[in-house]
């Protein structure tokens, strides 16, 4: 995980926080309070100050230019405007995207899954990620974003294999009965991405759907992070 996922030093320190320290102490600042006096580096590993925490964040974001990729993407593909008009909301941390897609693979079966949308913009800033996706020629219409195996979840129709991974944003909860779900890491908050599911988790997310010629039907969710006291 990257320091971009946190929007300040708070949501930093409570990535080391577990939610029943929390309901526990019952109280955020003082939980943030032992993080930092009680524990420091000693159990915490390279727990960063304030200072450090802000300095690097500046690096990572010069590194990633904020401007973004789709910031000049003037063509008429719906979805592919979809995720120019998201970018910027998504680097400043106002909304966290997950997107479902169904598209041919290159052996010509279907695969489908749900993507991170944030964490694949930023990833193509990482020439050297294992998971690098190559943004600046998907706006220029050279090459498809297509779901992956280390995607949220994955799903290849013609082996009937699924996959399921975590994310930079999302923890994924594959509850079988119900649906799938997605715990957002930073305000904790459980997104239902069944599209015919009206259950009080599906309203954690602004559901979409848009078409193109490039994607067919993409359904996005859209979840406004909620900022933790």
């Amino acid at each position: 995980m990257t320091l971009l996922n946190y929007g300040s030093y708070e949501e930093y320190l409570d990535h080391f926080i577990d939610i029943n320290d929390v309901r526990y102490i019952r109280n955020w600042n003082v939980s943030r309070q032992f993080i930092q006096t009680a524990c420091g580096k000693s159990c915490m590993g390279p727990l960063l100050t304030r200072s450090e925490f802000a300095e690097q964040r500046k690096k990572l974001e010069f590194m990633w230019n904020p401007r973004g990729k789709g910031v000049s993407y003037k063509g008429d593909d719906e979805v592919l405007k979809q995720f120019a008009l998201r970018e910027l909301k998504l680097i400043n941390k106002q909304i966290s995207t997950i997107v479902f897609l169904i598209m041919r693979s290159q052996k010509g079966f279907d695969i489908s899954g749900y993507i991170d949308l944030e964490q694949s913009l930023r990833e193509s800033s990482c020439r050297n990620s294992e998971h690098y996706v190559n943004w600046q020629a998907i706006f220029e219409g050279k090459a498809k974003l297509v779901p992956g195996p280390h995607d949220l979840s994955y799903f290849d129709w013609y082996s009937n294999k699924v996959r399921f991974n975590d994310s930079a944003n999302f923890r994924v909860i594959p509850t079988g009965a119900h649906s799938l779900l997605m715990m957002h890491r930073g305000d904790l908050k459980v997104v239902c991405v069944n599209a015919g599911c009206n259950c009080s988790d599906s309203r954690n997310a602004i559901r979409n759907v848009y078409r193109s010629s490039i994607y067919g039907d993409c359904m996005f969710f859209d979840h406004i992070i909620r900022r933790i006291p």
